[in-house]
């Protein structure tokens, strides 16, 4: 990284379809960041499994990561390609754990800011329809058995509560650019 400007690492939390790697992307758009995504690291060990993805294998192989490497495994991937980056300003979509969070603390300090997003169940549904990727749910009903299971998987609850400050994805882009924009402020 480089020396005499001010490291800031903002951690993005949410229930799949909150929104994370848009939120990541305007950061990366809008105000120079670089992404360093856990759920690509995940995707790559998908391929391995082959059989196509779904978003309960993808719950299971982040679970087995972490029982066989260590509970920091993802993170301590994620955490080798920011020092390798060089880059000072990083956006991490896919906090999932309490763990993580401490993990970057540890790391970072005060330069770690967990933007917790919160988003409606039926619009996280609508979302993760309309982006049609491989893992998204069928119905509304394996929609809500995956977000209950991911909930207590992850303990989320707990993520939520340790988040630095939160931030409600229900709205137009330019609302949520509005609302990171205040958050980004209160960083400097």
């Amino acid at each position: 990284m480089r020396k005499g400007t001010r490291t800031m690492i903002v951690g993005l939390s949410s229930l799949p379809g909150g929104g994370k790697d848009f939120i990541a992307d305007i950061l990366v758009n809008d105000y120079g960041f670089y992404k360093v995504s856990p759920g690509d690291i995940i995707r790559k060990y998908m391929k391995k499994y082959g059989d196509g993805i779904t978003r309960e294998k993808q719950q299971d192989i982040q679970k087995d990561l972490r029982k066989k490497y260590g509970n920091d495994y993802i993170m301590e991937l994620c955490y080798q390609r920011i020092l390798h980056s060089g880059k000072r300003k990083i956006a991490i979509p896919g906090i999932r754990l309490p763990t993580d969070i401490t993990f970057y603390k540890e790391r970072f300090g005060d330069n770690f800011t967990n933007v917790f997003i919160h988003a409606p169940k039926k619009l996280r549904f609508d979302r993760m329809v309309n982006r049609k990727r491989e893992d998204a749910p069928k119905t509304y009903s394996e929609f809500l058995k995956h977000d209950a299971r991911e909930t207590r998987m992850f303990n989320i609850d707990l993520t939520m509560r340790m988040s630095d400050v939160s931030i409600v994805n229900d709205g137009t882009k330019a609302h949520i650019k509005t609302e990171l924009k205040k958050i980004l402020k209160g960083l400097n």
